[in-house]
């Protein structure tokens, strides 16, 4: 009897412990979770003069305390004056400096042209969109593909190095 009471306290204080310890676990969790706040669906639209120049649009984006940025995902940026669309899977929105950055993925579309790259630098006060990283531009009738993106407001476009082009007549 005193065996069996013996291990049945036993049992019971191992199953403390875990219980204990899981319950630990979670509080640590949340303690290391960074504090802020986030909205779902975001749509940002900047206008002048009444007509849009550009809409950001992300499926959640997080607000850390004490900084001035938001972390978007699934990310969609649309700039109908060149009827440019871009999507990444997340990037950061900086509202100090005014620009979207992102360093996966990018797809851009626009008229009669796709561009992939690595990374992207949108500095929405310029209009320019750089990039260190590789790009490939498609289009109906070429493609180019190097290392390093400079796009400007009058819609010229630089491939920095490392330049390869392929033109069909």
């Amino acid at each position: 009897m005193k065996k069996a009471l013996s291990i049945g306290l036993i049992c019971l204080l191992f199953a403390g412990v875990f219980v204990t310890r899981g319950m630990n676990r979670e509080y640590e969790g949340e303690r290391n979770a960074p504090s802020g706040s986030f909205i779902e669906g975001i749509r940002v639209v900047q206008k002048e003069n009444g007509v849009t120049t550009w809409t950001l649009a992300a499926a959640r984006a997080d607000f850390l305390e004490g900084e001035d940025r938001a972390e978007l995902r699934a990310v969609r940026l649309g700039v109908p004056r060149h009827n440019l669309s871009l999507s990444a899977d997340r990037g950061v929105y900086d509202f100090s400096a005014n620009s979207f950055s992102t360093d996966a993925v990018v797809e851009a579309h626009g008229d009669g042209y796709r561009i992939t790259a690595n990374a992207l630098d949108f500095d929405k006060l310029s209009g320019g969109i750089h990039t260190a990283g590789r790009v490939h531009l498609e289009g109906k009738r070429f493609s180019v593909e190097g290392d390093g993106m400079s796009a400007e407001e009058g819609q010229t476009v630089r491939i920095l190095k490392n330049v390869k082009a392929t033109f069909q007549r």
